[in-house]
């Protein structure tokens, strides 16, 4: 029997310090017929060497090498690959593809031949996909870390500090978007001793928030929905709602949060720069939502902090679980498994399209794009070029 090889990639992305296998589950890749390969230096940013993976029993080959002999590549972000070069036919990559921002890749990935399949595609619906979900895994590290920098950056002390606490006033945290960062974060700033509220309208995240103990900001004019595409619908419609009751809320409370976004979608712009500049001096606000679509808060950038205002910090979060590559790593690489093993037969790569749960993970196969957003995507840009109305 042939035995399929799993390569792990080195990542190259400025400032990726996690890897997408760690020593300790190599293991358990074996166990489902597959031996690994990981890239020399893959993992010694996540504090895991060369040595801690032949240990484990897995090689380590040179990039070319590692390309040439996998039959699945599994990565944390997109590679920096030559499809024509580096990939060859039949190949499975397996990473956090984010295919909408990658339209051309995604194309040359589908020409080549490759089974590209995105981790942070899982379906949120299906609770058979949460252990391949790593949209979910790595936003509950970011929504940790997100509370912990603000927390470094706030003029105060969270839990109640001094010989009588009852002279300290508790921080006060507000959480925009109770999704798995948004809880996350309600729930490191509670652990911490801050005085948490969260706004959400999603009842089943409504539901979460409620069961750690901690209460629901109303807003004037807003109403609890079902799900995603009725919260949308509310976004959409009700914008000036959520920004006049947010403008209050914020100046009511000394770290905020921000948290509202979906994949594909840009993240609604919720507070603007004069109602952050009303915050009182020394407050501090991360906007996990921040990426190149823009974020929740009005001119935030990814990875950039700003001052507005009288003294209030603004941090555009950019990606917060790479700047906790050891937590981070461990969660994603249990997704990775969880995708080998939903993949593998007998040892043997197997994608099938019909597949609950892998099937909308599928970017490409069979030579074509199956993510319908990036294929919308590639149309119109075919369309333009055709001079088509």
């Amino acid at each position: 029997m042939t035995t399929t090889t799993v390569g792990v990639l080195r990542e190259t992305a400025p400032g990726e310090r996690r890897v997408a296998l760690v020593p300790d589950l190599v293991p358990a890749v074996g166990r489902l017929g597959a031996t690994v390969l990981v890239e020399p230096g893959a993992g010694a940013l996540a504090g895991h060497h060369d040595a801690d993976y032949r240990a484990a029993g897995a090689a380590v080959a040179g990039r070319a090498d590692l390309l040439r002999r996998a039959d699945v590549l599994l990565g944390v972000r997109p590679p920096t690959v030559d499809p024509e070069h580096g990939l060859h036919p039949g190949q499975v990559l397996a990473a956090m593809l984010c295919p909408h921002r990658i339209p051309y890749r995604v194309r040359q990935w589908a020409n080549r031949g490759v089974t590209a399949v995105g981790l942070d595609l899982v379906p949120p619906a299906l609770s058979a996909g949460y252990p391949l979900d790593a949209e979910t895994s790595q936003a509950r590290v970011a929504g940790y870390r997100a509370v912990l920098l603000a927390a470094a950056r706030l003029d105060r002390c969270l839990p109640p500090w001094g010989t009588a606490d009852a002279l300290f006033d508790p921080v006060r945290v507000l959480v925009v978007g109770a999704g798995h960062a948004g809880l996350q974060a309600v729930d490191t700033a509670r652990r911490l001793g801050a005085q948490v509220r969260a706004v959400e309208l999603r009842r089943p995240e409504r539901a979460a928030v409620a069961a750690l103990g901690v209460g629901l900001l109303e807003l004037p004019g807003l109403h609890p929905v079902a799900d995603d595409r009725e919260l949308w619908d509310a976004l959409d419609h009700e914008r000036s709602a959520w920004t006049a009751g947010l403008a209050e809320a914020v100046t009511q409370h000394d770290l905020v949060v921000t948290a509202l976004g979906l994949p594909g979608r840009m993240p609604p712009v919720l507070l603007t720069t004069a109602a952050v500049a009303r915050m009182r001096p020394g407050s501090v606000l991360v906007d996990l939502a921040a990426g190149p679509e823009g974020g929740n808060i009005e001119g935030v950038l990814p990875d950039t902090t700003m001052l507005v205002g009288d003294g209030v910090t603004v941090i555009g979060a950019g990606d917060l679980a790479a700047q906790v590559p050891g937590t981070a790593s461990r969660a994603y690489a249990h997704n990775a498994v969880a995708l080998l093993a939903r993949l593998l037969r007998d040892g043997t790569p197997v994608v099938d399209p019909a597949d609950p749960v892998l099937g909308p993970m599928l970017v490409t196969h069979g030579g074509t794009v199956r993510h319908e957003p990036t294929r919308r995507l590639l149309l119109l840009e075919a369309t333009a070029v055709a001079g088509l109305p």
